[in-house]
This record gives C-alpha cells, structure tokens and sequence, in this order.
C-alpha cells in the first residue's frame, strides 16, 4: 500500500481502516473489501481518500498551489487529473503525483469554483473524482517593494530643489508590475505596494526613520507584514544596506575632488583615498549583516512571500551632468572592490531561501543634475526587468 502526499510512503493497513472512521461514506466506503472489483486486468482502481488544497506557499510558482493526498493503489498512482467546476464541469488538467500542485491561472480570482481530483495508476486506471475543495479563489498576486532611495524611484532635477523622496511609479517596482503581469492572464494581474524611501538603511527598515526630504515613516518591515496577504502569493523585493554607511557623503567628496583632480592618476589616488578610508563600511559589516538577517528572517516567518534582496549598479562613467563624468574609468578597481565588500556584507546575513538579483549586468542609465546618481527612468526600467527575470 502506498500513501500519496506530495511523495509515496508505506502505509500501514491499519492506519487507512483507522481513517475511515473520519472519511465520508464515499470515500469510506472504498475501503470495505468487495467494493474496488478486481479489473480485467487483475488490478483494482486507485482510491483517493483525502484531497485538500493547501495555501500559496513562498515556494510555489504564481498562480500555483500544492495539494495534500492520501490515496491508494495497488501498483502505482503515476499522476492526478483535476478539475475546477462551476456550473459545468471544467477541463481536465494533469499533475505530478510525487509533487501534485493546481493551477488557478484559468480561473478567475475571488470566485467560488468545486475542484475535483482522480488519480491515475500505471496501468491506466483512474479513481472516482474526489471533492478536495469547494472554495473561493485567491486575490490576485501581491508585490511590495521596500528599501531605500533605488527601490522607493527618488527624484530630483536641481541641487536646489528638494526632491521627491517616495514615487512608486518612477520606481523600478512599476516596471517589474508590468513584467510580472504580462505573465498571467489579465484577471490575474498583480497589485503594487512601495514601502521604500529616500535614506532608508536597513536598520531604518526595522525601525522606522525620517527621508531624506524630511518626512517620517514607521518600520517598513511592519508595512510589509500587513500588505502581505497570507492567501495569495506575495513577492517582496529590497534594495537597501548602503545607507547603513556613509557612502552618500563619501560619494559627495569624491564628485568634489574629481572635479578639481587634473590627472587621471589623480582621481585613482582620491577613489582609493574614498574607499580605503572615508568610507566606514569595515566598521559597520557586523551590524548590516545582523540587521539584514533579522530583517529577512522576521519576514519569513511573518509572512508567506517570496523574498529577493538585489545588489547595488556601478555609478563608473555615469554623468552628473551633459559633459561631466564625476568617477570614471580610473575608480573602475577601487569601485568595484567597494561593491564587492558590500554585496558579501548583504549576502552575509541574508536569511536562507532569500534570492539575490544581481542588477549589475550593465550600465543603469541614471538621472542628471540633482538626481544622480539615481537611477532615471530608463534606469529604472532595466532594474525593474532583471529584477523581474530573476522570479520564477
């Protein structure tokens, strides 16, 4: 005998007699001997005994649910066929018998539908359908984005102005909505949340801080925790942790003495000045790393979604303004060497089962005057696409 729940185990006789007593006569029924006939074949028809489905899970891929199954045969149930119904019965659709999961991608979301199930045995045998559901659908799909100035689309064209600290459109979230739902079908298209603000370091995203133009804002990880709903699937993206450093001021002088380096071996030896000591990065690493894993790891506890933290672009060769290139190609080494340590610190404390998204594979288009080195709408843009192909 085997139970089927997500993988075949051995189950003893006694358990599946001992379960009748809490099945209905329907399924019940089909362990009383003289009530499964032997077939021409000499074997008998699976038997399904429980069925049920269980809530999107941060595993799972959108749209999609695990099933729980007990059920039996006397050689081997090699998948399940299911079908949702609503005043008529729906197609029949095929899963894996190890890993048996539904689709809701056919359906419309927060409406009643009837699934049923039937297993399918080696030999061609099928159960009788089995009602493992009568159920209202989930929502659509939910997306938070949370962080820091990247992640919340800051804005700012002049020194003088003061920006804009919060622009869920600008930012890279919008984008990835629109990746994400070009995916599935238009009922199912997924709603946008953007928790994230200027000047936010991941310490502030525990907590709760003030942006950078002045405005308060409670913890973001408690915004997350309430925007996330339990009964649909959740994806939470993050780009926060260098603002846990003083890199903002660091970058600052250094566009100063670049501007007033004469050679290019001058501004190598004021990048290596920036990053090898302006830069407090070495003295926080310990705190960043314990923050992004009590961050990561409140959320997976607090919450069923599917969790990504991406890196940080590299600002070598972007302009400041139409012909001014603060940080070129001889900062390329010590840059680089400075994201590298970060990233490490980031990765270091992520919790396991979070995905980092790597946004580097490129040069991100940023904004000029004010806004740099922030990300502009093409900028933006292609974050948003990386990030988007990065979930499954």
């Amino acid at each position: 005998m085997r139970q089927m729940n997500r993988s075949r185990t051995k189950l003893g006789a006694a358990l599946l007699f001992g379960a009748a007593m809490l099945l209905p006569l329907s399924a019940a029924s089909a362990l009383t001997p003289g009530t499964n006939p032997i077939l021409p074949d000499g074997e008998k028809r699976p038997v399904i005994y429980l069925a049920s489905v269980d809530l999107p899970q941060r595993y799972n891929n959108l749209l999609e649910a695990n099933l729980s199954i007990v059920a039996y045969d006397d050689g081997e149930i090699v998948t399940y066929e299911y079908r949702w119904n609503r005043g008529t019965y729906g197609s029949i659709r095929s899963t894996d018998a190890d890993n048996p999961v539904v689709s809701f991608a056919e359906l419309q979301p927060e409406t009643r539908y009837v699934l049923e199930i039937r297993a399918r045995d080696n030999h061609g045998w099928t159960s009788d359908w089995f009602l493992a559901a009568d159920m209202v659908t989930p929502k659509p799909p939910v997306i938070i984005v949370a962080g820091d100035s990247i992640a919340s689309g800051y804005t700012r064209q002049w020194f003088s102005s003061k920006g804009d600290c919060v622009n869920s459109l600008a930012s890279y979230g919008e984008t990835l909505r629109k990746e994400i739902a070009t995916r599935l079908p238009p009922q199912w298209a997924p709603s946008y949340h953007n928790v994230a603000w200027a000047g936010a370091g991941v310490h502030a995203m525990w907590i709760g801080g003030t942006d950078s133009c002045g405005d308060r804002h409670t913890s973001q990880v408690e915004s997350i925790s309430s925007l996330a709903d339990p009964s649909t699937w959740n994806i939470v993206v993050v780009t926060a942790g260098i603002n846990s450093t003083n890199w903002s001021r660091v970058v600052t002088e250094l566009t100063r003495d670049t501007a007033f380096s004469l050679t290019e071996r001058g501004d190598r030896a004021r990048c290596r000045d920036a990053v090898s000591f302006r830069w407090n990065l070495r003295d926080r690493t310990e705190s960043i790393a314990t923050a992004t894993g009590r961050i990561t790891d409140e959320l997976s506890q607090r919450t069923n979604a599917s969790l990504y933290w991406t890196s940080y672009y590299s600002i070598i060769g972007s302009k400041l303004a139409p012909a001014w290139t603060p940080i070129g190609a001889e900062c390329g080494d010590e840059m680089a060497d400075a994201m590298r340590l970060l990233e490490s610190t980031l990765k270091g404390g992520l919790t396991v089962g979070v995905t980092w998204v790597e946004i580097d594979a490129g040069p991100v288009a940023t904004q000029d005057w004010g806004g740099w080195p922030h990300p502009n709408a093409e900028g933006h843009s292609s974050i948003g696409r990386l990030v988007a192909a990065a979930i499954d």
